[in-house]
């Protein structure tokens, strides 16, 4: 089964580098989404490089597993996001967690549950 979630909400950007760590509500959210989802055992979880997203999937997912990182969670690019989902083994319970715009490419395509 995939599950999708979208990153949780990041701080201002002070850095200028266009990639902010989570936010105190962020972490505060996403601390409850897992109390909500706690039954769900992941087998495998997939983000991009951003802060924001490898952050909240190691709220998820912890260290149970191995959270792997792809440049592909990061674009908008179809294609290569169809490409990624379709080499998983899906028989697997997988988390993704990436940006409003790749989960909906996820989402359009794929059988998929988002957690909310």
């Amino acid at each position: 089964m995939l599950y999708v979630v979208k990153s949780f909400k990041e701080d201002k950007d002070t850095s200028g580098k266009g990639n902010p760590p989570l936010s105190e509500e962020g972490v505060q959210y996403g601390k409850k989404l897992k109390l909500r989802n706690n039954a769900i055992n992941f087998d495998m979880c997939y983000t991009s490089y951003l802060l924001k997203d490898f952050s909240s999937a190691l709220i998820l997912v912890g260290d149970k597993i191995i959270v792997e990182r792809s440049h592909i969670l990061e674009d908008e690019k179809k294609d290569e996001i169809i490409s990624l989902i379709k080499s998983l083994p899906l028989d697997k319970s997988i988390l993704i967690v990436a940006s409003d715009s790749v989960i909906s490419i996820i989402k359009d395509n794929f059988d998929c549950m988002e957690l909310k």
